[in-house]
């Protein structure tokens, strides 16, 4: 089962949609606003040279200023259908390159300024461009850079582009030209250890073709609906990454990241799409750097390969993903980089089986998970019970931080939901404060909601596991001397009841009276710790009627246990029922869910998104 979460992120806001070419003029080249009425005319004269001189200048023009009032200047000039017809010119190089960046300038202006291109059909002309052979690739480049502006504008606009077949256009040319450039690079990556591109004005032309296709891959339109033309963008920018340029693998890696989002469960996209070990251990590698423009984007990426088919996850894990994961889980990491890696790992351990033991066996992971459940900027006491402020309290982001322990208990819930008996066992006995942990987050019912909803999943499903192998697999503590020895106790109930969290249960439903979620599931625990009682009672009368040594009393105080035993399972279940949930006798699960976290309205298909902000979290049929 697959969660989306809606949680807007402020750096996304902080990337570029729309990007002017800029150029830096020196003293005596700037070209005044009184002879535009003359580059009008050099524009439409018939000689190309004079052409090129009124399509260079007008450019300079747009370029010695941002301000839109530079671009309403050009329009009044009425010049949009001669530097249309003008980007037709492919014998021209150069006058083409000009009036591309002309397209670009305007294309980056105002939602009035690019709706007149929109108008005047500048999308046919821009991929007239792209297809055609004799341009330059320089040439290309400015014209899928002047498309990318049209896609950074809106929804409607990026959907008119895949209408008319843009993106695929601007990855045709991006792997053709990556293909003429990788294997130079690759033989010479031998020596150096580099994969790079030499040449710099190629480097530029491919950093231009990267962002232009990755800010065309947004969404928040019926992205499922184009499945198919997003094969050759993600082949395209998964060429991209390998390059040792960090603006084009940025790039590359957002793009990567949006494509994922865009085409979550299109069964027909994840049906002919290849992720190869390749990409996957790039991006392992790129994990390695220090610096959050980096590592988002790669971690977004990850993020959304492990939401996704399980045989995905595993090509990660075949890499050193958890060792350079580990790492960025740490208490001292920013908070976005720690969340994400979070999620990551949660995603993990909803995967399967194999996957879910390769995360309990990676030490420093499972330290920093146990680590972070807890009350950000604060230290437990138990004497008082209580959690009290540190110094530092003051300058943590806890709305933030506490978003960072909702992502540890989903870890821990997805890992004892998935983990064999072995596993889980092994789990618990390398982390032996689990239990002390869960219970002390509950001591402090200032804790948003999700949080303690999530801890209280952790705990059912603990319980659940654990009473499942109690008789056979897990240390017991005979709690009468004078018993038979039977194994009748989960020692892990019972930490949790040393610990108090019985009595906490109703503190937990008054602060949160008006959750229907919280109160199922302390009704849920509540049966727990009323079956373990029974069973403990049940099994004190049978080690009572074995002193007796009477075969006759032995197997009546045999049938009361059988039937408190019965009765008490039969009241779990139908208290559970009364709130929709199954308890079976011996397990109880909240079930594994792997997540996406949606961070904003151009992260996907727009019908998933608005599901997400209408509900901010929604549950979907995985596959």
């Amino acid at each position: 089962m697959t969660i989306d979460e809606f949680d807007p992120d402020d750096m996304l806001s902080e990337i570029s949609r729309k990007l002017s070419n800029v150029s830096i003029q020196t003293t005596g080249e700037t070209v005044d606003k009184n002879s535009l009425t003359s580059l009008r005319y050099y524009i439409n004269s018939d000689n190309i040279q004079t052409c090129y001189i009124g399509a260079h200048n007008l450019r300079k023009y747009l370029t010695q200023a941002t301000e839109p009032g530079h671009v309403d200047d050009l329009l009044a000039l009425d010049v949009l259908p001669r530097i249309k017809q003008l980007l037709s010119y492919h014998d021209h190089a150069d006058l083409q390159f000009e009036c591309a960046w002309i397209v670009t300038n305007i294309a980056a202006g105002t939602t009035e300024h690019t709706n007149a291109l929109v108008e005047a059909d500048f999308i046919a002309a821009l991929l007239e461009c792209l297809d055609s052979k004799k341009s330059t690739i320089t040439a290309k480049a400015q014209a899928a850079w002047a498309l990318s502006n049209f896609a950074g504008e809106s929804a409607s606009l990026r959907e008119l582009l895949m209408t008319n077949n843009a993106m695929e256009f601007v990855a045709a040319v991006l792997d053709n030209v990556c293909s003429d450039v990788l294997d130079e690079s690759l033989e010479r990556s031998y020596s150096t250890g580099r994969v790079t591109i030499r040449n710099s004005d190629l480097c530029i032309d491919v950093k231009a073709l990267t962002w232009a296709l990755s800010n065309m891959c947004r969404g928040g339109f019926r992205t499922a609906d184009y499945w198919d033309m997003y094969l050759p963008a993600f082949h395209s920018l998964s060429q991209c990454v390998i390059f040792d340029h960090k603006d084009i693998w940025i790039d590359a890696c957002w793009g990567l990241s949006r494509i994922l989002y865009n085409m979550h469960e299109v069964d027909n996209f994840y049906g002919s799409v290849t992720i190869t070990p390749q990409l996957c251990s790039r991006l392992t590698q790129l994990l390695s750097e220090r610096t959050i423009s980096i590592i988002v984007p790669v971690l977004r990426c990850i993020i959304n390969i492990t939401s996704g088919p399980n045989e995905h996850s595993s090509l990660l894990l075949e890499t050193s993903l958890l060792t350079n994961l580990g790492p960025l889980t740490s208490t001292d990491i920013p908070i976005p980089i720690r969340r994400d890696s979070f999620l990551v790992v949660a995603n993990l351990a909803a995967s399967n089986e194999e996957l879910v033991h390769e995360v309990i066996h990676c030490h420093e992971i499972m330290e920093s998970v146990v680590a972070h459940v807890h009350v950000p900027g604060h230290v437990y006491h138990e004497d008082p019970v209580q959690w009290f402020p540190t110094v530092s309290n003051a300058y943590y982001n806890m709305k933030e931080e506490w978003k960072i322990t909702t992502e540890a208990l989903w870890v821990l819930s997805n890992l004892a939901n998935l983990a064999s008996d072995d596993t889980i066992c092994n789990m618990l006995a390398r982390h032996a404060q689990i239990p002390k942990s869960l219970a002390a987050l509950l001591n402090h019912m200032d804790m948003p909601l999700s949080t303690c909803i999530k801890g209280l999943d952790v705990i059912i499903t603990v319980i659940g596991r654990t009473n499942k192998i109690s008789q056979t697999r897990l240390p017991q503590r005979n709690l009468d001397t004078s018993s038979s020895g039977s194994k009748v106790s989960n020692p892990y109930v019972q930490q949790f009841i040393e610990h108090g969290v019985p009595t906490l249960l109703p503190c937990l439903r008054k602060v949160h009276v008006d959750s229907g979620e919280l109160l199922k599931r302390c009704v849920v625990l509540e049966s727990l710790f009323e079956d373990d009682r029974q069973r403990q009672e049940a099994a004190a009368t049978e080690a009572a009627a074995a002193t007796a040594n009477s075969v006759l009393e032995n197997d009546s105080s045999n049938g009361s246990a059988t039937n408190a035993n019965s009765s008490t399972t039969a009241s779990a279940s139908n208290l559970a029922a009364m709130f929709g949930l199954s308890i079976p006798p011996s397990f109880i699960t909240t079930g594994a869910n792997k997540r996406r976290v949606l961070r904003g309205h151009e992260d996907g298909d727009i019908r998933l998104i608005e599901n997400a902000v209408g509900n901010l979290c929604i549950t979907e049929n995985g596959s």
